[in-house]
């Protein structure tokens, strides 16, 4: 009884690494954004630009601390009365995209909100309000602002 209490354990144990090695590899992603600063000041008239330009056409977005988001802008479109949407492609950076909307508010001050990420790597940038109200781009993890969708 004894040796059948032992194999259970060894065989549980076998089972149990066993699944170790059939689950999908998550091979590391490398940084895309490694040579720039966690933290990037953004002019809004720079942002605002992005609302001048048409589908189809290159822009160069110069940011501080020596960082240009240059690119096509894929899509451009007024969603609403109030809201405007772009999305620009780099290929500076693996076609890395900017995504960035510009809502009016009721008050007609106007409020940014955007990322830059490329899924296949490790971190991207969110645009954000500092609590003097100056925008920044901020260094963030892609994975956890992108959701795996796959099936398990």
């Amino acid at each position: 009884m004894k040796h059948l209490h032992a194999i259970a354990i060894v065989l549980g144990f076998c089972l149990h690494s066993l699944t170790g090695y059939t689950q999908p590899g998550n091979a590391p992603k490398p940084p895309l954004f490694n040579n720039f600063p966690d933290i990037i000041n953004c002019a809004e008239p720079e942002l605002d630009r992005v609302f001048t330009s048409n589908e189809g056409q290159l822009i160069n977005l110069s940011f501080s601390s020596n960082f240009n988001f240059a690119g096509t802008v894929i899509s451009n479109v007024v969603k609403y009365s109030n809201l405007k949407s772009a999305v620009i492609k780099s290929p500076a950076f693996h076609n890395a995209i900017f995504h960035l909307s510009k809502r009016i508010n009721d008050d007609n001050s106007i409020t940014y909100v955007g990322v830059i990420l490329n899924q296949n790597y490790f971190d991207g940038y969110e645009l954000r309000k500092d609590a003097a109200g100056n925008y920044q781009l901020i260094k963030m993890e892609t994975d956890k602002v992108i959701q795996d969708c796959g099936l398990h």
